[in-house]
């Protein structure tokens, strides 16, 4: 990624959803000082679209020239229109799809970011509400200490918000919420502004 390309703008405008271990080059300490990092860290980035993502219908003859996943498998694969702009990256990305969350069928489809990424049977009533880690936290457990965050958690909404409401898509190992950060320019500032300004 080109940060010089990055305008606060467009960075500003992009904000609003959740990342475990940032894409920005700038968070890997020896990155950020201008040396060769021997092996770049993996990052992983978790998106979580509460009312779905608008296509055409699937009578419609376009209609898989915009699926969300691309066609193809392993690293023979087609990138759909909605994926196209990511096309300079395809060889460092990972899609993964197939995903089943049968614990979060109980609860309404729009309602379940608590569970995105954990799948954890969270409880039928609000009393006996209990969830667990969730992929991005587990995931900067092995690898965080390799990047400047070892998580950045980010959502529209901000906070915790509450079960089966959630404005975060991460919990901690105990299963508690992790509040996402939602204003922009701390966002920004964040990623940066150095430290020791």
């Amino acid at each position: 990624m080109n940060l010089n390309s990055l305008d606060r703008r467009r960075f500003l405008r992009g904000t609003g959803l959740a990342l475990a271990l940032p894409l920005f080059e700038t968070f890997h300490p020896a990155i950020a000082r201008g040396a060769e990092a021997a092996v770049n860290p993996k990052r992983l980035g978790c998106f979580y679209f509460p009312d779905g993502v608008p296509m055409p219908l699937p009578e419609d003859p376009a209609y898989g020239d915009w699926l969300w996943f691309p066609h193809g498998n392993g690293s023979e694969f087609t990138f759909t229109k909605c994926m196209t702009p990511l096309e300079s990256l395809r060889d460092e990305i990972t899609v993964l799809s197939g995903f089943s969350h049968p614990a979060g069928r109980i609860v309404h489809g729009h309602n379940n970011a608590d569970q995105f990424l954990t799948g954890a049977a969270t409880g039928g009533g609000d009393m006996d509400y209990r969830n667990t880690i969730s992929l991005d936290q587990e995931y900067a457990k092995h690898v965080g200490d390799e990047t400047r965050f070892a998580s950045l958690v980010m959502s529209t909404d901000g906070g915790t918000g509450t079960a089966r409401g959630a404005h975060t898509i991460s919990f901690d190992r105990t299963g508690r919420p992790i509040p996402a950060e939602h204003r922009p320019k701390r966002v920004f500032d964040m990623l940066f502004v150095s430290s020791d300004e």
